[in-house]
């Protein structure tokens, strides 16, 4: 028998409060310094909020979807409410990882630039009728196809997956896995990944977000490539950080 603070005095299940998160990393070699800063800088805040976590990592696995399905296996063999999937050359602000998983939605990413000199980022969103893009009150844009270096899914997200491809499960009924990033071909292109699960998701499950108002630098050996695409967006023709804007009014 257990108190009820740790579990139900029947023994069915224990109760605990929290919720948890669970972090998926595959790492191929070593992490980037600058991931492992990220980390350790972002744990603090997660537990402060109420949060439990765990990492679960798979490393110099050659196949990305394979790799992000054993850990996602593992994820919701520890009980996760939600998985996060993070890839190690990527560095961010301290507090972005909470607020990832505390955004509302089933499906949310952050983005980060490409690693070229030009600022450009990973990700497409919907445009709305007048051509600007579809926010929420809250900033997030609604996407087409995102990244999966920064990418949260609940376990909720999992199931809608689960039952609307059943082709993309595997091993016994009773513990399943999906292919959750299962790429390939689709209607005359090739689809990574991340963009594939996107796809799939949207067209069966529901809608895929874009928090774009994060500080990533994405990490190519010792070049960092930082951004903020909320940023960047407000820099563009007829935003507020416009450079043409902001001389006209000076």
């Amino acid at each position: 028998m257990t108190d009820g603070m740790n579990g139900d005095m029947y023994g069915f299940g224990v109760v605990n409060p929290k919720k948890k998160a669970v972090f998926c990393v595959p790492i191929v070699g070593r992490p980037y310094p600058g991931f492992i800063r990220a980390i350790e800088a972002s744990i603090p805040f997660i537990h402060a909020a109420g949060w439990d976590e765990e990492l679960v990592q798979e490393i110099d696995n050659p196949y990305i979807g394979g790799a992000r399905a054993k850990m996602l296996r593992k994820a919701l063999d520890h009980q996760a409410d939600v998985i996060v999937f993070l890839d190690y050359d990527l560095e961010w602000e301290p507090k972005a990882l909470l607020e990832l998983i505390e955004t509302e939605g089933d499906v949310i990413a952050g983005t980060y630039r490409c690693k070229i000199e030009e600022e450009q980022y990973m990700g497409a969103v919907f445009s709305g009728p007048d051509g600007s893009p579809i926010v929420r009150e809250d900033g997030c844009i609604k996407a087409s196809v995102v990244p999966a270096g920064f990418l949260k899914i609940t376990k909720e997200a999992v199931h809608k997956f689960m039952v609307a491809y059943p082709e993309l499960c595997y091993g016994p009924r009773f513990r399943q896995s999906v292919d959750l990033f299962n790429h390939g071909a689709h209607e005359g292109l090739w689809w990574g990944e991340d963009y594939a699960f996107a796809r799939r998701y949207r067209e069966k499950c529901g809608d895929v977000w874009l928090k774009p108002d994060i500080e990533i630098t994405h990490w190519k050996g010792d070049k960092a490539y930082p951004g903020n695409q909320a940023t960047f967006l407000r820099k563009q023709p007829g935003g507020d950080l416009d450079p043409a804007r902001l001389r006209a009014v000076a």
